[in-house]
């Protein structure tokens, strides 16, 4: 019996499994990111068309639109005198079945693909649905809208009866269709960006409208019942969700859906350097810390974030306190500013000077700069009362002269540019700063780990922590490679054979699809890699950028990244 029993429960249990894999199968999904692009947009005497990665069209520049939603696949939408069709790269019609295919546009999204990469909307019968790039019915035309999700994508913001619900790339309805409203709360990371992300949700009522709010994993934590609700964004902790709501005209914070903060204030601000909350109650202020307790007594005239200080104010008298809540009485600087090393901390005086202090308050640099902000290791950028900028390390030993206008970190490299306007010179250094390279006229572009570094007479490439790297190690795949000669630049094979003829005043390199750019008298033309003149030097180009080729078209860049191609002379 007691056999039969374990074997039914096993059952039940198998079942139950399938039941949840199945139930939650539509709900799961990874978003696709573009890798290769084979189709672009071609502008061509005002009218639009498609090329691919060789320059050869593929749909004729006859449209007055043309949307690409997914580079990698031949799904092309035209319009053309208010008439829609969806072609492939052979120009056959796709889709024929329905009323209308469209691509969806991703909504407060920065993409170079501002589009839905998975699916498509169509309309059948005046109502709205999704498929897949192959045609796969993923929704019946069962909604009155359909459009992207506020800082979401993959999933998609729909109307029914006038209401409104979210599918996600799969089809699934994952948010009942029952709101008057739905956005995304934008919450973003860096590594996982919108992944994280909420939504908040509103209904009309008699009093107006009403927030609630859905977490990532789609579980209701706060009902609409609040007049506003703003996610703290300031705060990376995916782990966990802190929400200002207000109620009533009071504020108060919740954490999950827990009540962290009671709702008795008239207004909360959250200040992410330190991560804590600066609260307003009965016109006086006071400081929480990120657990709710009280750190500065709310009966102050104002409050101010000063470094890793707070400063209150209260009766025209002032009272600093650490972010324990303890009162400073030995106050040297004014504030103290966290950097992105634990090791250290600017600091500050009341007269406009700059030093800097370890984390056990040791002074490291006497505060007599005028401007001091860290730069990575154990280097920081430092102004003297004259003005000019130099690098000093934490002995406060001068490593880089103060003698520039402007140094700044190029991107997220440890490679210096330090720039002299009125002679329009840029120094570079590498992590150890060691200088690396001088140029007048100095250009920079990174593309993935290669830090390019350029101007009309020279070119250079450096990684990130600026070591000089060679073209041959760099460009592997290209057949031809640059070369300057008697201040001219021409292109020479693997075994240094001079192809093409040293007589252009600049270049480019051969891009992934087999072209380059040639210059004369500041006008541009394109070669292949086998070195033959495709477009003669004609192109009056005036954008700052590299010029990028295919075929004999050249890239322009439009809005929120957008591009095309086209011959415009």
């Amino acid at each position: 019996m007691k056999k039969i029993v374990l074997i039914i429960l096993v059952i039940v249990v198998i079942i139950f499994a399938i039941f949840i894999i199945n139930k939650n199968k539509d709900s799961n999904y990874e978003l696709k990111e573009v890798v290769e692009y084979n189709y672009y947009q071609l502008n061509k005497e005002q009218k639009l068309g498609v090329i691919n990665t060789k320059g050869e069209i593929i749909v004729e520049p006859i449209y007055d639109s043309i949307k690409i939603p997914n580079p990698e696949k031949d799904v092309f939408i035209c319009q053309k005198d208010n008439t829609y069709e969806t072609l492939n790269s052979n120009a056959q019609k796709l889709f024929n079945e329905y009323e209308e295919v469209d691509a969806i546009e991703l909504n407060g999204i920065v993409s170079d693909v501002p589009y839905e990469k998975e699916v498509l909307k169509y309309k059948k019968n005046g109502k709205y649905g999704i498929i897949s790039y192959d045609g796969k019915q993923l929704t019946k035309p069962i909604y009155d809208e359909i459009q992207g999700l506020n800082n979401k994508e993959g999933e998609m913001l729909v109307k029914k009866d006038d209401k409104y619900g979210v599918i996600n790339c799969k089809g699934k309805l994952i948010i009942k269709t029952k709101y008057d409203s739905i956005s995304g709360d934008g919450f973003y990371t860096k590594k996982d960006k919108y992944k994280y992300s909420g939504y908040i949700v509103n209904v009309k009522t008699q009093d107006g409208y009403r927030y609630g709010y859905i977490n990532n994993k789609l579980k209701k934590i706060l009902d609409e019942e609040y007049s506003e609700i703003y996610r703290i964004m300031e705060n990376d902790d995916i782990e966990n969700t802190y929400i200002i709501a207000t109620k009533k005209g009071m504020t108060g914070v919740i954490k999950n859906n827990n009540q962290l903060i009671d709702a008795i204030y008239q207004d909360i601000e959250f200040e992410k350097n330190n991560k804590i909350f600066i609260v307003k109650k009965n016109s006086q202020y006071g400081v929480l810390d990120i657990n709710g307790n009280i750190i500065v007594p709310i009966d102050a005239d104002s409050i101010q974030e000063n470094g890793i200080y707070i400063l209150e104010k209260k009766n025209n008298e002032q009272k600093y306190y650490d972010l324990s809540g303890n009162i400073i009485n030995d106050l040297k600087y004014e504030a103290v500013n966290k950097t992105k090393s634990d090791k250290y901390f600017i600091a500050s005086t009341t007269n406009g000077k700059y030093g800097v202090i370890d984390n056990n308050k040791n002074e490291l640099i006497e505060a007599n700069y005028t401007y001091m902000e860290y730069l990575f290791d154990d280097y920081f950028i430092a102004t003297k009362d004259d003005g000019d900028l130099g690098i000093i390390n934490s002995k406060n030993r001068t490593i880089v002269e103060f003698k520039y206008d402007v140094i700044q970190k190029i991107g997220d490299t440890k490679i210096v540019q330090a720039k002299t306007i009125n002679k329009d010179k840029s120094d570079f250094y590498s992590s150890s700063l060691s200088l690396i390279a001088s140029l007048n006229n100095a250009n920079v572009t990174q593309k993935e780990d290669v830090i390019k570094i350029s101007n009309n007479e020279d070119v250079r490439y450096f990684d990130a922590q600026g070591n000089e790297l060679q073209k041959e190690k760099i460009f592997v795949n290209n057949k031809l490679l640059s070369i300057k000669e008697a201040n001219k630049w021409g292109f020479v094979d693997k075994s240094n054979k001079n192809i093409v003829e040293c007589k252009y005043d600049k270049v480019t390199e051969f891009n992934q699809y087999g072209f380059a750019g040639v210059c004369i008298d500041e006008k541009w033309g394109v070669i292949n890699e086998n070195g033959e003149i495709l477009i003669q030097p004609t192109y009056k180009l005036v954008s700052d950028r590299e010029p990028e080729f295919i075929g004999e078209y050249y890239k322009v860049y439009y809005g929120y990244g957008e591009s095309y191609y086209t011959d415009k002379k």
